[in-house]
């Protein structure tokens, strides 16, 4: 056991700056999901030229230059790779992007004015008027969201005769029969 109580100190070291505190103000903060533009793959390889000694990178300069950039490693060193394909074939550096630039699902373009010159009987469902427009029920329901408006026939009841006529008929069975001459009550339905 001991009798003595033993105090303990630590140095207080300074933390070090955080990520974002460094690339708060940088030109290439971005999104990592995001893909470059050309102008920042063409620094990315100035910059990897740079730090480079006769086309070999020294160590970790991939890392230093992908947290300068706030881009991945991998993208770095996907960038030098395509420089060094370039140079070995003896054609010039090319590190743009290999997307092109009208890329991704071409859009449905459909004229609204068509959805009047379809017959009326073609386009009484969803299902029907997509059919004919050559569209998605998806798109179409979507539409009628925003630019599309529904509307009823006011010509044309919802109700038809024989449904009129059952409705008659339950409505006199609730008349009390005692009452019916004179005059004519409900029956009570409590």
């Amino acid at each position: 056991m001991y009798s003595e109580q033993i105090d303990i100190e630590f140095d207080q070291e300074e933390l070090p700056v955080s990520e974002e505190e460094v690339h708060e103000n940088h030109p290439y903060q971005r999104n990592r999901i995001k893909d470059l533009t050309d102008r920042e793959r063409q620094d990315i390889y100035e910059a990897l030229l740079e730090v480079s000694n006769n086309g070999k990178l020294k160590k970790n300069s991939t890392s230093v230059i992908a947290y300068r950039f706030n881009v991945s490693r991998s993208t770095v060193q996907r960038v030098w790779q395509r420089a060094m394909e370039c140079r070995a074939i003896g054609v010039p550096v090319d590190v743009r992007s290999k997307n092109p630039n009208n890329s991704g699902r071409k859009r449905i373009s459909v004229e609204l004015s068509e959805v009047a010159r379809i017959p009326l009987h073609k386009r009484t469902t969803i299902r029907s008027l997509a059919e004919e427009l050559g569209i998605k029920k998806s798109t179409l329901y979507r539409w009628f969201r925003g630019e599309l408006r529904r509307h009823s026939s006011s010509l044309k009841p919802y109700l038809k005769e024989a449904n009129k006529n059952v409705r008659l008929r339950w409505c006199l069975s609730m008349l009390d029969q005692h009452t019916l001459p004179n005059d004519p009550k409900f029956i009570e339905m409590k």
